[in-house]
């Protein structure tokens, strides 16, 4: 949790977490075995904070409403997540069932699938065009792109690898990169340098070879 938050409010949220309909200030001063006007402290501190919201509870009478309190979707979203395990976990079992060259061409084909929804960004332009186009399309991947220019030739350095954990593991995630690329720049490419095998960064040359013979 927040370092912001102390313990009292931590317990709220975690009973907040585990209630489907939400908790009332009377439900929740019972369950921390405080007092109302203690609770209704917390709850306006998590209020401003944005991490609960109030929502209303009808009761089986038809009364009015009572109010109750939930965790907001900021604060869902916020919770510890394990997406490298269970990627890590799907990996195996894939490579296993399906074996390595398989695995790289499903890979493959997810690059290219990305890369093609990407399309609309890149059309009507040429290479020239289209290059910072991809570094910025990467930058919203989650990737740190850049372009470099030396000697004639033309390479994109990528400074972060968005599964290097994972990539260490199952080398054949590189092939996602390589298909987004040459796919947008209806070109071939080549991965010089790997991040996941212990390079300080990614890099991918460009073929202009076409180019320089125009």
């Amino acid at each position: 949790m927040d370092k912001q938050i102390g313990s009292r409010q931590e317990q709220i949220l975690k009973l907040l977490l585990t209630a489907e309909t939400g908790l009332s200030i009377n439900e929740l001063a019972a369950e921390l075995s405080i007092s109302r006007n203690a609770v209704t402290q917390h709850i306006s501190s998590l209020e401003r904070k944005q991490l609960i919201c109030e929502t209303a509870q009808f009761n089986n009478t038809g009364g009015r409403p009572s109010r109750s309190y939930r965790l907001t979707e900021q604060t869902r979203k916020g919770l510890p997540k394990q997406y490298a395990w269970f990627s890590d976990l799907l990996l195996s079992e894939l490579a296993v069932e399906l074996g390595s060259e398989a695995l790289q061409k499903v890979i493959w084909k997810l690059g290219v699938e990305q890369a093609r929804l990407l399309k609309a960004q890149f059309a009507g332009k040429d290479l020239e065009q289209t290059l910072p186009a991809l570094i910025e399309a990467m930058e919203n991947l989650g990737y740190h792109p850049e372009l470099e220019r030396q000697h004639g030739q033309i390479s994109i350095k990528v400074s972060h690898c968005v599964y290097h954990e994972l990539a260490q593991r199952h080398p054949e995630l590189c092939r996602f990169d390589q298909a987004l690329i040459t796919t947008v720049l209806s070109r071939p490419i080549e991965q010089t340098a790997c991040v996941a095998k212990m390079d300080c960064v990614c890099r991918f040359s460009v073929d202009v070879s076409e180019l320089s013979r125009l």
